[in-house]
């Protein structure tokens, strides 16, 4: 999501606005000056849903979990090794002696505070479902528990109690997320429905302290938080961030010594070839086509599947894409996870959705005429950066040839305007791309129950959901099981429904001074962990 936490929407090579130019990089200077794909959009850690605001909060905040300088889990302001009980559902964690930035101490309670803040149905958080994984959590963000309800609780103020809904065996990754970072309750009280909307009206207790943002503009800061209980490790005094739009602003900008870091897309990578300051990645981040099952016409299975059989994803990642990203025929991406046995999930799972123009054709035919139409127009929004756009000509290309009948209109609108649409369900066809939180299945397979707030796809399966629920529940601690039962659920609801149509695994080409050292970009997208930098 990112998106976050979130969600990372539209093409992850993509930069968005550009900004004015900054000094150029002094050699021995202890400031890293940096890009962004997008603005933040909050600062609030429940209420964000880009990208580059989980990128934000991950700089200032820092929960129970964090990642070190080799990208593995290991403590935040969790102190030592929580005490679990006999049911492996109640965790008792003792925080570190970690103050806030304004000198006050973090406590147990400022977690309780986050954490009811997030799952409270006021506060409308998309990431609300986060919370189901604690006790009480999916009643209590459905309104029909009181968030007092929530299986969270401060024993004292470094002693902090969590019980789970069932056992979780990733829940030191999954308490990484950006949603579960600490909210001093007195200062968001004290600030009100101006927490998070700039950089004057937030807390840190994480590396840095967020400067410059006001709420709109393009440009902020990171600076070196003198409170951090782990300042010592934070080698930058600042780093400056600018949203730069245009791939070619940012590469001039690079060659200028402007920037020391940027995301590169598309046309621009031919002029870095083997050089060393590129650097490529393949990431578990999805490309894909969100598809509306609720609307006239797609919620026809047959026209689904059309469609998402219609397009050659291997010319896309290798001709228009060109930054590393592979083609994606399901829903989890490759290298992502392995099974009990050790065997990568995708291919153990296989291809549940390929490119095949001949299978589309007869899906398109049966949708024909189980629609009584020969012709049918859909609308695809994308976001509005240069390489979502050529995205979506090239599937509308693609679709248009292959379906005779079916025409493709691309309307390309602001990355918050095409996420409100797809909420709204005020939309035929989507394309986005998912960056998930911790390396499970289930953090895919979630998004589609029936009553996820992120499901923009408006799937509906009860045999889905009860899918869901038994790797949850039922099948928590029985590896194998579980394995084949989130198999047959990715198989439905891909193969069988088409409930959306899976594109691509992003890859993710950048521009890295050499004189930069630590960079690191999260183990699940483009989203660049400050803590570590060094500029030589």
């Amino acid at each position: 999501m990112h998106y976050r936490r979130g969600f990372i929407i539209g093409a992850l090579t993509i930069l968005l606005t550009a900004a004015a130019p900054i000094s150029s990089v002094s050699a021995k200077s202890q400031v890293f000056h940096s890009t962004s794909n997008a603005t933040i959009e909050s600062l609030d850690s429940t209420k964000y849903s880009l990208a580059v605001s989980t990128e934000a909060i991950k700089a200032y905040a820092e929960g129970l979990y964090t990642y070190d300088q080799n990208n593995k889990v290991t403590a935040g302001i969790a102190e030592g090794t929580p005490i679990v009980d006999k049911t492996k559902t109640v965790y008792t964690f003792t925080l570190r002696d970690a103050k806030w930035s304004n000198g006050t101490a973090v406590t147990a309670d400022d977690f309780v505070y986050a954490w009811q803040r997030l799952a409270d149905p006021k506060t409308a958080s998309s990431n609300a479902y986060q919370i189901d994984i604690i006790k009480n959590g999916a009643a209590v963000r459905s309104g029909k528990k009181p968030v007092s309800d929530l299986g969270v609780k401060a024993l004292s103020a470094h002693k902090l109690q969590v019980t789970l809904a069932q056992p979780i065996p990733f829940l030191k990754q999954y308490l990484t997320g950006a949603s579960f970072v600490p909210i001093n309750r007195k200062y968001a009280e004290a600030q009100g429905s101006k927490y998070g909307t700039s950089a004057k009206h937030v807390l840190a207790n994480g590396p840095f302290i967020v400067k410059g943002w006001t709420g709109t503009n393009d440009k902020w800061e990171y600076i070196r938080n003198s409170q951090y209980w782990d300042a010592k490790d934070v080698k930058l005094d600042k780093a400056t961030v600018q949203v730069v739009k245009e791939s070619a602003t940012a590469a001039n900008l690079f060659d200028s010594k402007q920037i020391d870091y940027a995301v590169l897309g598309d046309n621009n990578l031919q002029r870095y070839t083997g050089k060393k300051v590129l650097h490529q990645e393949t990431t578990p981040t999805i490309g894909y086509v969100s598809i509306n099952n609720k609307r006239t016409l797609t919620k026809n299975r047959h026209l689904r599947l059309a469609l998402a059989q219609a397009f050659n994803k291997k010319s896309l990642t290798k001709n228009v894409l060109k930054d590393g990203s592979v083609p994606l025929n399901g829903l989890i991406p490759a290298n992502f996870t392995d099974s009990p046995t050790g065997k990568d999930y995708r291919q153990s799972t296989g291809q549940l959705l390929a490119y095949s123009p001949k299978k589309a054709q007869v899906n398109w035919k049966l949708a024909q005429k189980e629609l009584n139409k020969k012709k049918v127009t859909l609308e695809l929004l994308v976001a509005d950066t240069p390489q979502a756009k050529n995205v979506g000509e090239f599937l509308q290309d693609q679709v248009e040839k292959h379906l005779p009948g079916v025409t493709i209109t691309i309307k390309s609108i602001p990355v918050a305007q095409r996420i409100q649409a797809e909420k709204d369900g005020k939309y035929d066809l989507a394309f986005g791309t998912w960056a998930p939180d911790y390396a499970d299945p289930i953090d895919f397979l979630a998004l589609y129950q029936s009553n996820s707030d992120l499901n923009f796809s408006k799937y509906t399966s009860t045999s889905y959901d009860q899918k869901l629920t038994t790797i949850t529940d039922d099948l928590a601690t029985k590896q194998t099981a579980r394995w084949q039962k989130m198999q047959a659920a990715e198989t439905q609801l891909i193969k069988q429904d088409a409930a959306l149509a899976p594109v691509y695994q992003a890859g993710v080409s950048y521009l890295q001074r050499s004189d930069v050292k630590g960079l690191q970009l999260s183990p699940f997208g483009s989203i660049v962990n400050y803590k570590y930098v060094t500029v030589k």
